[in-house]
């Protein structure tokens, strides 16, 4: 999930360097897209993937980056060049785009957790059951064994949606491209 949020973002900031070329009115119909697009993602669709909802609006915003590629019209060789690796550079954003979003659907099945959930709880009934000649010894045995399943529980659940939680990926990448070439 991380190297994709890297990969699209990083195209991102490609297709700023690659747009400096330009005069700065054609220019700036790009630059304005992608600082747009990735507050966009840094505000708005974060919020929408961790809750696991549709997000049009960004699609809406990423399609703006392409048009105000697609747009501008090339005067000669080196603007040819140029135009064409700029196209090259929205194709590879689009991909990595769709990537990241479609990695982000995915979650832990609910009959796996399931299964983990009541095989811990299993392991735990079961040594609360188990004959300790030692009263102290029994009830640590109980109490690490109650709490490890518990924090095994957190983190399956915690790293199931990679936008929310302790453990989760950055907008940061999408957030350094609104103060990019200011």
């Amino acid at each position: 999930m991380e190297n994709e949020i890297l990969k699209e973002s990083g195209a991102l900031k490609d297709l700023l360097v690659f747009s400096q070329r330009w005069n700065e009115k054609n220019r700036e119909a790009t630059v304005r897209a992608v600082k747009i697009y990735a507050r966009g993602v840094a505000e708005t669709e974060w919020k929408s993937l961790a809750a696991s909802e549709q997000n049009n609006q960004t699609d809406k915003l990423f399609f703006a980056i392409v048009s105000s590629v697609a747009e501008l019209k090339p005067e000669d060789d080196t603007q040819r060049i140029l135009y064409q690796r700029r196209l090259d550079i929205a194709n590879q954003a689009s991909s990595h785009r769709d990537e990241r979003l479609s990695i982000s659907t995915k979650r832990m099945p609910r009959t796996l957790m399931l299964f983990v959930t009541l095989t811990a709880s299993m392991i735990v009934f079961l040594l609360f059951f188990f004959p300790f000649r030692n009263v102290v010894l029994g009830a640590l045995s109980l109490a690490t064994a109650t709490a490890l399943p518990y924090f095994a529980h957190f983190v399956l659940t915690d790293v199931d949606n990679p936008f929310e939680g302790t453990w989760n990926v950055s907008s940061d990448p999408f957030a350094s491209l609104i103060t990019k070439l200011r």
